[in-house]
């Protein structure tokens, strides 16, 4: 097969949906309809994921995956067939939650590295949102972060409202942003976790007040603030999620799904490997990734090589742990390429790009769902071409947009120059520029 017929473009624009698929809404896909889930439980034993594993091939097509944001889908559902779904979801006990999307760390209240565990307060803002009811007329993507810290943290995860606990004079404060991550985010205050979600209301009344399409980014920062002086935010870095993990003595085995998406199958045959090897609970994380707890560490090394076996990412040197894609044409109806096919294009071509230093985000479209934040290389399937974004999301203004036919080439004469260069890829794309960049992708050196 030719290069060009993978990745080529279809031309048709993506279609843009103001609200996330849920059990109640599934969204349809190329593949038929898919829903999300957002589990009410942090995790799930093997036994459970069994069951929904045999219930995703039951009613839909046996894919599942697990999104940038650490949530859960079931793909290649019908209109009839997702609401069996949810009706034996139930019935399992498998409860997802509805409404505000309010996320926690995945291992919230067990790392002892935390800063505080930060589901109390998540849970009191939920309860206090429903219990507002039609007051509240809010944007249905709209996101709220409690990040009590850890080893798995959040401050990498965008969000229209944070809650960063901080500690202050021996005491735990919850510093409260707008529309960012915890380094960019707009800081209000720093308030006790009794005044948190009386201020969170706030902020949701002022957004409801603005309409129902309204996100973080459209409050004023200033006209909100109640201190016109807080400390600059600090954040750790969260490690990927992948291998095994200490989170303040606890070991987790982190795996991350190639292209977020799992088969049931494989996932029915490592799960029974799991089960074998003691395997207490698998948790969702952001990241595309499943963290594995109770597996005992001299059997860490057979963990490993079952989740290997499935075609999971268990090496933290993986080169693909530094490719963000999403199915594009294979799997939504707004995918104008194909990125796994782009994914093999990139390790035969351009290794290069892969020495870890940059996130390459793969996206079938503008929508970016598979790495809604900023990336440091992304290219994107548009009507035009394929789009080369620097230092951005998949929608944002290519440094230049690339016939598929030409894509092989300007890979190729990219990983001559930075196998040239002494230093990283990440270094060497911030030295050419845009306009350095441009001339060499398209040849006009």
């Amino acid at each position: 097969m030719s290069v060009a017929q993978p990745l080529a473009t279809a031309a048709r624009p993506p279609e843009r949906r103001g609200a996330c698929p849920t059990l109640a809404t599934p969204m349809e896909t190329g593949d038929g309809l898919l829903a999300r889930l957002r589990p009410v439980a942090p995790g799930y034993a093997p036994k459970a994921w069994l069951r929904l594993a045999t219930l995703s091939q039951t009613h839909g097509n046996g894919l599942l995956d697990v999104t940038a944001r650490g949530n859960l889908q079931i793909r290649g559902l019908t209109r009839n067939s997702a609401g069996q779904l949810a009706q034996d979801l139930a019935d399992a006990g498998l409860h997802s939650h509805a409404g505000l999307a309010i996320e926690t760390p995945p291992l919230a209240g067990l790392d002892s590295s935390e800063i505080a565990d930060g589901r109390p307060l998540a849970e009191a803002l939920r309860a206090a949102v429903m219990a507002e009811g039609e007051a509240l007329r809010l944007a249905p993507k709209l996101a709220v972060v409690v990040d009590g810290g850890g080893l798995l943290n959040l401050s990498g995860q965008v969000a229209d409202i944070r809650l960063d606990a901080v500690r202050r004079d021996g005491a735990v404060l919850w510093r409260i942003g707008l529309a960012g991550d915890a380094l960019s985010a707009h800081a209000l205050a720093e308030v006790p976790q009794s005044e948190a979600v009386a201020a969170v209301l706030q902020l949701l009344s002022a957004l409801t007040a603005l309409g129902p399409a309204a996100r973080g980014r459209d409050l004023d920062p200033a006209a909100l603030a109640r201190s016109a002086t807080l400390p600059p935010p600090q954040a750790i870095p969260s490690p990927a999620p992948v291998g095994v993990l200490t989170a303040g003595g606890l070991a987790v085995q982190g795996v991350r799904l190639p292209f977020g998406r799992i088969a049931a199958e494989a996932l029915v045959t490592w799960l029974d490997g799991l089960e074998r090897l003691g395997a207490s609970e698998v948790r969702l994380a952001p990241g595309h990734a499943l963290l594995v707890l109770g597996i005992a560490p001299e059997r860490a090394n057979e963990a490993a090589a079952l989740a290997q076996a499935a075609g999971l990412i268990v090496d933290p040197a993986d080169p693909r742990n530094h490719i963000v894609a999403c199915p594009g044409q294979r799997g939504c109806g707004s995918g104008l390429i194909d990125p796994r096919a782009l994914t093999d294009l990139l390790v035969t071509t351009a290794p290069a790009l892969l020495d870890g230093s940059l996130t390459l985000h793969l996206s079938g479209c503008g929508k970016g769902c598979a790495h809604p934040a900023a990336a440091s290389l992304g290219l994107t399937g548009t009507p035009g071409g394929i789009a080369l974004v620097v230092g951005g999301r998949a929608g944002d203004a290519p440094v230049a947009v690339l016939a598929p036919a030409d894509l092989g080439p300007a890979l190729s004469r990219l990983n001559t120059r930075l196998r040239a260069g002494s230093d990283s890829a990440a270094t060497q794309i911030t030295q050419l520029g845009p306009d350095g960049l441009r001339a060499l992708i398209k040849d006009e050196t």
